[in-house]
């Protein structure tokens, strides 16, 4: 009994290797991506994107192709150190060079069929983090204040010409849902501009804080005149103005109405032709108006008498 599964094993193994013998002396078609990687001087950075990969579709036969698929490195290597600025790579040569094809397997397609090799001296410039987490409330609560961000601006290093088209750097997007509580942790910063960029701080805090939304209204708050002339009165209809302000209950019930700045330009009031003015109001951090009354105001104005 054992010597017949030896025979059996043995002639399975042989089956196989007829069958792969045969199948492999066929013509196949393959696809391959090979990566791109860059090397570069501290002084060096590229000035437009290049691909990640090269991806190729061979066709030969299958001895050959896995010769190809089982090479321990298919990785195309470029070294801006040791070539001209702009040039232009033909990928197919270093395809044919790299995978050291054989005549029997042609290339099909390759994408891209060139790189474009631009380079410059490498610049650095700090640009502000812009805040993509986007808070969906519970009914009943607000964000108070401003998202903090940890740092709140980044420096950036790459080559001139890209770094003036960069304003800001992104976060990535996170969303939170039915948020009734401050939101606190770390995310990371989306360089949309892969191998073009030198991110500092690629990874940065942030901080949101969330309380139950509550409105506060302010009686009669002084409404005060900038810059007027010492020969000149102003007498504002009616001087003072009611305010209601929205925000986190413990932020609003810290707030008193002395920290309600509400002014009016004198020089606005001279140049005025509809017999109004509209006050500008100045609000404590993280609160946010809901009305003021009245929102316009007279006026009369009238030469101080002298003494």
């Amino acid at each position: 009994m054992k010597k017949n599964i030896g025979i059996i094993i043995i002639a399975f193994i042989f089956a196989l290797i007829l069958w792969m013998y045969i199948n492999l002396n066929q013509s196949f078609s393959i696809d391959l991506s090979i990566p791109v990687n860059v090397t570069s001087s501290k002084s060096q950075a590229l000035a437009e994107e290049i691909p990640n990969s090269i991806d190729v579709k061979l066709r030969g036969k299958g001895w050959n192709l896995m010769n190809i698929l089982i090479s321990e490195d298919l990785a195309y290597n470029i070294d801006i150190t040791k070539i001209k600025k702009d040039t232009r790579i033909i990928t197919e040569q270093f395809v044919n060079e790299r995978l050291k094809l054989q005549s029997d397997i042609s290339v099909l397609e390759i994408n891209p069929d060139t790189i474009q090799i631009s380079f410059d001296k490498v610049s650095e410039k700090r640009v502000p983090v812009k805040n993509n987490i986007i808070v969906n409330l519970k009914e009943g609560y607000s964000i108070v204040g401003k998202p903090e961000l940890n740092p709140d601006s980044v420096s950036i290093q790459g080559a001139s010409y890209v770094l003036n088209r960069i304003k800001s750097i992104p976060t990535e997007t996170r969303i939170f849902n039915n948020v009734n509580t401050d939101l606190s942790g770390v995310i990371g910063l989306k360089d949309t501009l892969h191998n073009l960029l030198k991110i500092e701080n690629p990874v940065i805090e942030y901080y949101i804080k969330v309380q139950l939304s509550a409105e506060k209204n302010f009686e009669d708050v002084e409404v005060v005149i900038l810059n007027l002339p010492e020969d000149k009165e102003v007498l504002l209809i009616p001087p003072k103005i009611n305010v209601s302000l929205r925000g986190g209950v413990d932020e609003l019930a810290r707030t008193t109405a002395g920290e309600i700045i509400i002014n009016v330009e004198y020089q606005n009031i001279e140049e005025d032709t509809l017999g109004f003015v509209i006050p500008e109001i100045k609000l404590p951090d993280n609160t946010s108006l809901l009305k003021s009354e009245p929102q316009k105001l007279q006026y009369i104005i009238k030469k101080k008498q002298q003494n």
